[in-house]
């Protein structure tokens, strides 16, 4: 295993076996760039890669952040829909792009087998949606669109913070995403909601992001696209 990977161990909460999940050293997460949609890039090792955990005894599969963080109801869920015609294997390691996005589609398939809500699947599948990007793969779109719905469903539906989300940061995630999957006119709406909400100014960086977005979705209107 390379350099700035190491091993935690952990506890499965659904089948209650000791397992090795890897991650990559803080110290090596060097960002190189960031897209408008928060797609962060590294100079070296992506983290992203290894964002989902992986029980590979028993097919469990979340996000690091929520791995632990399963009802009882849930874990019944994994065990009948999940681990009853799951084959170990692992994703200890070191992971190329691939067995990421097999990890990450491992985790929204878990997920659609619990009670989980939308900013769960949104967080998922927009990560899907970046891996197909690094990779060039016009499947991105597809789960820009996913997410695009889930994001939706959160802004329509939950009270406000959802867990670290914030509404505007919300608004501005449901704004970028219609101009990415090509809905400019839902995209403007969408920018001037925070563009124009007073509390949303507090957060100067989002508010400018906002602005610039706006504006390229107006050009890309003229433009035909």
């Amino acid at each position: 295993m390379i350099d700035s990977l190491y091993n935690k161990s952990v506890v499965c909460p659904v089948c209650q076996k000791k397992i090795e999940v890897t991650r990559v050293k803080s110290k090596n997460c060097i960002v190189a760039s960031r897209d408008t949609d928060f797609c962060v890039y590294y100079e070296s090792v992506n983290p992203i890669f290894y964002d989902v955990w992986v029980c590979g005894n028993c097919g469990y599969a979340a996000q690091g952040e929520r791995f632990e963080d399963i009802s009882e109801r849930d874990v019944k869920a994994i065990k009948e829909g999940i681990t009853k015609r799951w084959k170990s294997r692992s994703f200890t390691g070191e992971r190329d792009i691939d067995k990421a996005l097999e990890a990450f589609k491992l985790a929204l398939y878990n997920l659609s087998k619990m009670d989980a809500k939308p900013i769960d699947f949104a967080k998922v599948c927009l990560r899907i949606a970046w891996i197909y990007r690094m990779k060039k793969d016009e499947r991105e779109t597809e789960f820009l669109k996913y997410a695009l719905r889930y994001y939706k469903e959160t802004y329509e539906n939950e009270r406000f913070p959802v867990g670290k989300l914030d509404e505007y940061t919300c608004m501005y995630m449901i704004a970028e995403l219609e101009r990415r999957v090509g809905n400019y006119n839902d995209a403007v709406v969408w920018f001037n909601k925070v563009i124009s909400s007073p509390e949303a100014r507090r957060n100067k960086l989002l508010i400018e992001n906002a602005r610039d977005q706006y504006h390229l979705t107006k050009e890309q209107m003229a433009n035909g696209g």
